[in-house]
């Protein structure tokens, strides 16, 4: 039984790491995106267009990142051949002269870490949340960790996949799209608890101030006389 649990965590941990740090995401909103344009051809409605793409995306997702021998091995691959792939692209540089041949040969150097982008810039997103996440487990202990967790992901998610919908339209839609998903999203799932926390902050000092005998609030405009007696 905990084999098994173990197990389906194991390959839908892969599953979710393909999505929301290698390409799974874009895969999914470009087949979502391929639907939408060909519903009035197909005669489906928007939703059924829509559920059909992620339907056939996360199916071509997965079998690609099979096929890759699985997200982690091939990242691990990946990185394990950087060094000789940046190294054999800088020794097929070509140029006319030394200057361009320089450029040249750091431009092929530098093409495998373009791969490599994709990676790198969701994972730089993602280290973002976890401060938000171990705030909240200290605050609110496991359990709060854990919904945190999940609206992080949930967040990333949503945003991740819009934007793969989005660049398949063209630009505008590409930036359009993620502003819309993240905003929605923080309106349904909330703020992140670094904001949800100063707020609640901030309120409190707020009203701290306003019971205190001591602090006054001072009259824009208002003449003092220091000469009066009373």
């Amino acid at each position: 039984m905990v084999s098994n649990v173990v197990s389906v965590a194991k390959r839908y941990g892969k599953y979710g790491a393909n999505f929301l740090l290698g390409t799974g995401s874009t895969t999914v909103g470009k087949s979502i995106a391929e639907s939408i344009k060909a519903r009035k051809t197909n005669n489906v409605s928007l939703l059924k267009s829509f559920g059909k793409g992620m339907t056939d995306g996360f199916t071509k997702s997965n079998a690609e990142m099979v096929q890759a021998g699985g997200f982690f091995k091939s990242m691990k691959k990946a990185f394990g051949q950087l060094p000789a792939n940046m190294k054999a692209g800088w020794e097929t540089g070509t140029g006319k002269n030394a200057v361009s041949k320089f450029f040249s040969s750091l431009g092929k150097s530098l093409k495998p870490l373009g791969k490599m982008m994709p990676f790198a810039m969701n994972a730089l997103w993602m280290l973002q949340f976890v401060p938000d996440i171990v705030q909240r487990t200290k605050d609110e202990g496991i359990w709060g960790g854990i919904k945190e967790t999940g609206k992080s992901l949930a967040n990333m998610g949503v945003i991740s996949l819009a934007a793969g919908i989005g660049a398949s339209f063209g630009l505008g839609w590409g930036l359009i799209l993620p502003l819309v998903a993240g905003t929605l999203t923080n309106a349904i799932l909330g703020s992140s608890y670094r904001d949800k926390k100063a707020a609640a902050e901030a309120a409190k000092q707020e009203a701290q101030a306003a019971n205190n005998p001591f602090i006054q609030t001072p009259q824009v405009g208002q003449r003092l006389d220091i000469t009066s007696r009373v």
